[in-house]
């Protein structure tokens, strides 16, 4: 790998993420609701006033298709490299949530309130996923460095008021929504990795120096190669 490896910063992340969702299931499965929990929990819920929770009902969709899905026609629309690889794309999307909750079975973690399961959080997981990926892809965009960087922050503010919000309804523990946007993220980060590591051929055109030489030689020799071999044959006999 050289020291302008594209992949780099993705599989750093990817195995980061990987290692911080580990850290916190092992933590979880070792001693169900962790110290602190319970009494951050009762904080949250005490500070919380009515507008505060209307606004986490309303971040709360975030997490969920009603906004994922119309926010990924929007990237898909202004990003030509996510469209290159759309099915990539959307397989981490869909597949990202669905290990969420193969995991929350194998964790059988109970949330705050009811008997269904929390760790991790599916709305943390499936808006990181959202988010790291579109960190990666709007990089990959021809717009400025201003607009590109609103793009990219819009999305990861995102997550983390879904991330709250799911603490202030009271639907998760907080270490459920630290393991979900590790998981997401290692998920995302892990795509992008791939796609970084694997580029997608270029189309032939201006530029494309390799295509070029490709279609001269399939086309036969040029005029100078021509002129040369005239010049071998000598004087007509």
């Amino acid at each position: 790998m050289t020291p302008g490896d594209p992949a780099r910063p993705w599989r750093t992340l990817c195995l980061a993420a990987s290692a911080l969702a580990l850290a916190v299931t092992a933590a979880v499965l070792v001693g169900g609701v962790l110290p602190g929990e319970q009494a951050a929990l009762r904080l949250v819920h005490d500070a919380v006033s009515p507008t505060l929770a209307d606004l986490g009902r309303l971040a709360n969709h975030g997490g969920t298709w009603r906004v994922l899905v119309p926010a990924t026609g929007i990237l898909f629309a202004g990003c030509p490299h996510a469209r290159r690889r759309w099915w990539l794309w959307c397989a981490t999307f869909v597949l990202a949530p669905l290990v969420g909750e193969a995991w929350q079975e194998a964790v059988g973690r109970p949330r705050p309130v009811g008997a269904a399961l929390g760790f991790p959080s599916g709305h943390a997981t499936a808006s990181a996923t959202f988010a790291i990926a579109v960190l990666y892809l709007v990089e990959q965009t021809a717009l400025g460095p201003t607009i590109r960087r609103v793009a990219q922050a819009l999305p990861i503010a995102g997550a983390l008021a879904v991330g709250a919000a799911r603490i202030v309804l009271g639907a998760h523990w907080p270490t459920d929504v630290v393991g979900g946007f590790a998981l997401g993220t290692a998920c995302a980060a892990g795509t992008a990795w791939w796609d970084a590591a694997h580029p997608a051929p270029s189309t032939l055109g201006v530029g494309n120096t390799s295509g070029d030489r490709a279609l001269d030689g399939a086309a036969g020799p040029g005029p100078g190669v021509l002129s040369a071999a005239r010049g071998r044959k000598g004087p007509p006999g």
